[in-house]
């Protein structure tokens, strides 16, 4: 039985902490906040006329569910049996510059086509399907020598690898190059965009996100995103980790090998193996004396995703035909912002006859985003602003580090440093940012690590 303290109470840490200790492992997990699920998070307002409204402030969706899946089912009961994740059958609605409107479900190849088909035509929509089609090799070898397994660098991709994810031109590229209607290319760009980046500086791989979603559907929670975070602070509680809110780690001890961790005000906690799921620049810059010299690198090349201002509101008037995403899509100028309006349909997070609505705005490489998303949904012709009855202004998200490039990549942390015993998990380790992701990465820790 290994000593485990995790840092960090964000996805990654929680997910690394259920699994390890489901392995035999006594861990210990420190978050110097007050409150579990870092960027899972829930923002909530109170209308004594009204009532109570609740909006995800983080991600609201995820597609592999079998991530979260896998990661129940290895650290006790499964999924199914303490939180219901519901499949969208059609989460978004694409607006594009020229008024037309696409409803693209998912989990069916052949609905998607008809669905493209008839709004923007037979071309488009057999051109679309050859695509997503098309990408089935990339997602293969992604999943098989990236994703489930522990990531050693581009040369464990082996030739035919990296034949298929073509990292050398960027997704922009790729669509141009397969797709002839510019509404599917922004189709394809969408999933990197709201992550973001540029599809200019995303490689050309990065659209397997259309192949993932179409494959595996998006999904969300019943009563927001937060009853992730409750599900598994209850698990581990099953499974008698030690949690500390409100503790700061400062410092990693151990000289070539992890020997604990100090807390803010000085108390240290013995460890063999140490999990951060903290961001890798403030291991190393800082609770790190000596960081190896790929844990550096990371550092520097790391870029943070483009921030998107968002505001959440109450609208009276819970009629409107609304999907869980509608997008309106910029046009092809830089300066023109891509606008998201997320409006789940869940009765449990507004009061009757309301409904709770957030509204993002995605720069498109441009400059910085200063004006009131309310006003620029406006200008894009639905104007909500009379209908608000309660608001909260979140904060410019922004989940983790943004594509440099198609050949420079991510520049996150590997799961496994050359530090013995100092794993590392998170938005900026490897695979990167993502619900998804982030669930995958802890996996492979967990794996690495081993049983008791």
């Amino acid at each position: 039985m290994a000593r485990v303290v995790v840092i960090g109470g964000g996805l990654g840490g929680l997910a690394a902490a259920a699994r390890l200790a489901k392995l035999g492992h006594a861990v210990t997990l420190l978050e110097r906040s007050s409150r579990l699920g870092g960027v899972v998070r829930t923002a909530e307002h109170d209308d004594r006329a009204v009532g109570r409204f609740r909006w995800d402030a983080g991600p609201a969706a995820v597609t592999l569910p079998a991530t979260l899946r896998d990661l129940f089912r290895k650290s006790g009961r499964p999924l199914e049996r303490v939180l219901e994740l519901a499949p969208l059958p059609t989460p978004r609605r694409h607006v594009f510059p020229d008024g037309t409107a696409l409803d693209l479900p998912v989990g069916s190849r052949s609905g998607q086509r008809r669905a493209v088909e008839a709004a923007l035509g037979s071309t488009a929509g057999a051109a679309w399907e050859a695509v997503v089609d098309d990408l089935a090799p990339t997602w293969e070898s992604l999943r098989t020598r990236v994703l489930e397994v522990p990531f050693s660098g581009v040369r464990s991709l082996g030739p035919h690898g990296v034949r298929a994810l073509a990292p050398g031109r960027s997704l922009r590229a790729f669509a141009r190059r397969r797709l002839t209607d510019v509404r599917t290319r922004k189709l394809l760009e969408y999933p990197v965009l709201a992550t973001g980046s540029d599809p200019a500086d995303a490689p050309s791989f990065t659209a397997v996100r259309a192949y993932v979603e179409r494959t595996f559907g998006i999904w969300t929670c019943a009563g927001g995103f937060g009853a992730l975070v409750d599900a598994l602070g209850q698990r581990l509680d099953e499974r008698a980790v030690t949690v500390r809110l409100d503790a700061e780690a400062v410092a990693i001890r151990g000289d070539g090998a992890v020997t604990g961790v100090e807390l803010r005000g000085g108390e240290r906690l013995a460890a063999d193996v140490v999990v951060s799921g903290v961001d890798v620049r403030t291991v190393a810059r800082g609770i790190l004396a000596r960081p190896p010299w790929a844990m550096r690198r990371s550092v520097r090349t790391l870029r943070d995703a483009s921030p998107s201002p968002l505001v959440h509101v109450g609208l009276a008037d819970a009629a409107d035909d609304l999907l869980h995403e509608t997008v309106f899509h910029g046009d092809d100028d830089r300066e023109s912002p891509t606008v998201v309006v997320r409006a789940p349909d869940d009765p449990s997070l507004a009061p009757a006859g309301y409904r709770a609505v957030s509204v993002i705005v995605h720069r498109n490489g441009g400059t910085g985003i200063t004006a009131d998303p309310l006003d620029v949904l406006a200008r894009r012709g639905w104007d909500i602003r009379d209908r608000v009855v309660a608001r909260v202004d979140g904060e410019a998200t922004s989940y983790g580090p943004a594509w440099r490039g198609a050949v420079r990549g991510l520049g996150v942390a590997r799961n496994h440093t050359a530090v013995r015993g100092l794993f590392m998990v998170g938005a900026t380790a490897h695979p990167g940012p993502g619900v998804p992701e982030v669930l995958l990465g802890a996996a492979a820790v967990a794996t690495e690590i081993g049983r008791a």
